[in-house]
C-alpha cells in the first residue's frame, strides 16, 4: 500500500502539509506557554487594579438628569488616596469662552461679560459644582482632583499639551 496517486501524497509532493503533519515542537510549546503565562499575569494585574468606585460613581453621574444633560461627560477617571479624578472643561490653557463656543457656537464671538457668556459660565460652575457634591458624596472620597479633557478638546478640534 503505496500512497502514490492518492490526494494526501500528491499534497505532500507539491509541500502542502496536512493538519496531522504539522506539530509543535517542545521548544515551541514552552515559549507559547511562557507569552500565555506572561499575559495571563499582566490581565490579572489590570483586572485587580480596576476600582469598582468609578464605575458607581460614573452611573451615580450619568443618573443625575442635570449632570447628564450638560454638553460635557464628567466622569471620573480614577480614585488614588481618595482623591477622584475627574474630567473637566476648564483649564489655563483653555479660556472659558473657548469652551462656551464649543458648546454653543452662539457664544463663540460673544462678550464675556454678556449676559448670555456669563450665564453660560454660571451654568458650567453649578454643574461642576453638582459634579463635585456627588463624587465627595460617595464613601471613601475625600476630595475631588480636575483634569482637562485632551481627548474631548481634541475630538472638537483644539490640541492641548496633555
Amino acid at each position: 500500500g503505496t500512497e502514490t496517486g492518492s490526494p494526501l501524497a500528491d499534497r505532500r509532493h507539491r509541500g502542502v502539509e496536512t493538519m496531522n503533519e504539522h506539530k509543535l515542537d517542545r521548544g515551541t510549546k514552552i515559549y507559547i506557554g511562557v507569552l500565555a503565562g506572561i499575559g495571563l499575569t499582566i490581565l490579572a494585574t489590570w483586572l485587580l487594579s480596576l476600582d469598582s468606585r468609578v464605575w458607581e460613581i460614573n452611573d451615580r453621574l450619568a443618573q443625575d438628569p442635570r449632570i447628564a444633560d450638560y454638553p460635557f461627560p464628567f466622569r471620573v477617571l480614577e480614585i488614588d488616596n481618595g482623591v477622584a479624578v475627574v474630567t473637566s472643561p476648564r483649564s489655563v490653557d483653555v479660556p472659558v469662552m473657548r469652551f462656551l463656543g464649543i458648546i454653543d457656537p452662539g457664544l463663540r464671538s460673544a462678550d464675556p461679560d454678556s449676559p448670555e457668556a456669563l450665564a453660560a459660565q454660571k451654568a458650567l460652575g453649578e454643574v461642576q459644582g453638582r459634579v463635585r457634591q456627588l463624587v465627595e458624596a460617595h464613601p471613601g472620597i475625600d476630595a475631588v482632583r480636575w483634569r482637562v479633557d485632551t481627548d474631548w478638546f481634541a475630538q472638537h478640534g483644539v490640541r492641548l499639551q496633555p
